[in-house]
C-alpha cells in the first residue's frame, strides 16, 4: 500500500471530533472549546484535548507582543526620519559639534590681518592640442 493510500485510510477512520450536548441540542468541535459545550458549559466524556498550537497560543500574550512589536517599529521609523532630515540623534555616535580643536577655518588661522587681501592672478593661456588641426 502507498504512503498517500495509507494516510487517506487512516483520515477516513479517524472519527470526527464532536460531540453533541443534550441539554441545549448543541452539536460542537470540544478541541478548541477545552472539552466543554461553550453554552452551557457541559463537559464531554472523552473529550480530545487541544492540539499543542492552539494550547501554547492561547497562553502567549499575543496584545502585548503587539505592543512591543509597534514600539520597536515607531522607534526605527523616527531614527531614520531624523537622520534623513540632518539630525544627529545623540545617542548614536559623538555630536556635531565635537570636532577636534586642531581643525579650525582659514581665517582663524592666519595672523596677520593684511593676508585677507585678494591676489591678482593669471589664468592660464588654453593649449592647443598637435592631434587637433583646424
Amino acid at each position: 500500500m502507498s504512503t498517500i493510500a495509507w494516510n487517506a485510510a487512516r483520515l477516513r477512520k479517524r472519527r470526527p471530533a464532536r460531540a453533541f450536548c443534550e441539554l441545549d441540542g448543541w452539536s460542537f468541535d470540544p478541541r478548541y472549546t477545552e472539552g466543554r459545550c461553550p453554552i452551557c458549559g457541559w463537559v464531554a466524556p472523552g473529550a480530545p484535548e487541544a492540539p499543542l498550537w492552539l494550547t501554547l497560543a492561547r497562553r502567549f500574550e499575543w496584545e502585548l507582543a503587539g505592543l512591543v512589536v509597534l514600539v520597536a517599529v515607531l522607534a526605527f521609523i523616527a531614527v531614520t526620519v531624523i537622520h534623513a532630515a540632518g539630525y544627529r540623534v545623540p545617542w548614536f555616535g559623538a555630536p556635531v559639534h565635537a570636532a577636534p580643536a586642531t581643525i579650525a577655518s582659514q581665517a582663524r588661522t592666519n595672523a596677520s590681518p593684511s593676508s585677507h587681501s585678494p591676489k591678482a592672478t593669471t589664468s592660464p593661456k588654453p593649449s592647443t592640442s598637435p592631434s587637433r588641426k583646424p
